[in-house]
């Protein structure tokens, strides 16, 4: 093989990297712009909740009738979306590279052990391992030697 078939070889294989590296960059951006848009609809998904779950407390204060089911259900329904809320934004973080703070809710960068705000530690939880863990083994012993302890 001539030099120049191995520069070639080698220029295709670093082009293929470049691509490989831009279409993950790419898929990236796709997904947290996908991301942020979804978040900015439960933001306002939210702020529609409050206004009902106000007007739900405006009226039950003007009657004389119970609305605590009706606002207990407009209180669960918030919930439901703060919890959908606050699932993106994890998955938000894992693109951006960040932990946020169990103490005052920062987002710090994943190799800090502390907290830059309040200086609580920060618990980067480890991706699980899919690889199988090997299981011990049953020792027989040969029937010619003595068993020790």
């Amino acid at each position: 093989m001539s030099k120049f078939d191995e520069f070639v070889d080698e220029f295709v294989f670093m082009a293929k990297n470049a691509a490989d590296v831009a279409t993950k960059k790419t898929e990236e951006v796709v997904e947290t712009s996908k991301i942020r848009y979804q978040l900015k609809q439960l933001e306002w998904e939210v702020e529609k909740a409050y206004a009902k779950l106000g007007a739900i407390v405006y009226e039950s204060k003007k009657s004389t009738d119970s609305f605590d089911e009706i606002i207990q259900l407009a209180i669960s329904e918030i919930d439901d979306l703060k919890e959908r809320y606050e699932s993106l934004n994890d998955k938000m973080r894992t693109y951006k590279n960040v932990v946020k703070c169990p103490g005052c809710g920062r987002e710090n960068e994943l190799n800090f052990s502390f907290c830059s705000r309040c200086g609580a530690p920060l618990v980067v939880e480890e991706p699980l391992q899919s690889e199988p863990q090997e299981t011990p083994r049953e020792v027989k012993p040969d029937d010619d030697e003595p068993l020790s302890f």
